[in-house]
């Protein structure tokens, strides 16, 4: 019961994460005066292929899965979500910071991919802040982390302090720096270049008749 209580709580502590990052990119446009109106007049495409993303990833955390169904139809739809949310980063790449956001979201992908579920060490926070052990229940994004993972580094191994007590992945710093970079040249205005001011030319008009020279 300890690892299923645990296992409700994962999408809470993944919208504190989503939040946090939220926050700190609304800090960076404020302090940096960026315009709020260019940001949300941003030119993003394709955000079907974000919600859709987003939606079947939220989904996932909610579904039970049959043990013998995680590893099959669960990571089919978890690497289906991420290829949405790739597709929705390289549709918007012209966007300064949204490479990073890919390259983050990139990063959890490949780690994933090659150990079926994203490793993820089984330590948390007490009431004291101390650092004890948690037991890490198998889902279809998560799995206890072992030695034999492959690029093991890139799962779940960053322990954040109390109140968030989550783990997070190098890709999801990137992805963080991504939005707080996507944030804040979103939110610059267009200043045009002033060109050197051209001047009339002035060209001296001088008399196309021939000047008559005493002879």
């Amino acid at each position: 019961m300890p690892c299923l209580a645990a296992r409700r709580w994962i999408p809470f502590l993944t919208m504190w994460l989503l939040v946090l990052t939220v926050a700190i990119a609304a800090i960076v446009v404020i302090v940096t005066r960026g315009s709020w109106e260019r940001l949300f007049h941003l030119p993003i495409k394709g955000s079907l292929f974000f919600f859709a993303g987003l939606f079947i990833q939220i989904a996932l955390e909610y579904i039970d899965f049959a043990p013998d169904r995680i590893e099959t139809t669960g990571y089919g739809l978890l690497m289906l979500s991420y290829v949405f949310l790739l597709t929705f980063c390289l549709i918007n790449l012209p966007l300064r910071g949204m490479g990073v956001v890919a390259i983050g979201i990139a990063l959890n992908v490949i780690v994933i991919g090659l150990n079926q579920g994203m490793p993820t060490r089984a330590v948390g926070l007490d009431a004291e802040g101390n650092q004890i052990e948690k037991p890490i229940e198998q889902s279809v994004k998560h799995r206890p982390a072992s030695d034999e993972d492959l690029l093991g580094f890139l799962g779940d191994e960053i322990l954040l302090p109390r109140p968030f007590d989550t783990l997070i992945s190098i890709g999801d710093i990137v992805l963080a720096i991504g939005i707080c970079e996507l944030a804040y040249f979103g939110s610059r205005t267009r200043r045009r270049r002033q060109r050197a001011s051209r001047t009339p030319r002035r060209t001296s008009t001088r008399s196309s008749a021939p000047s008559t020279r005493p002879s």
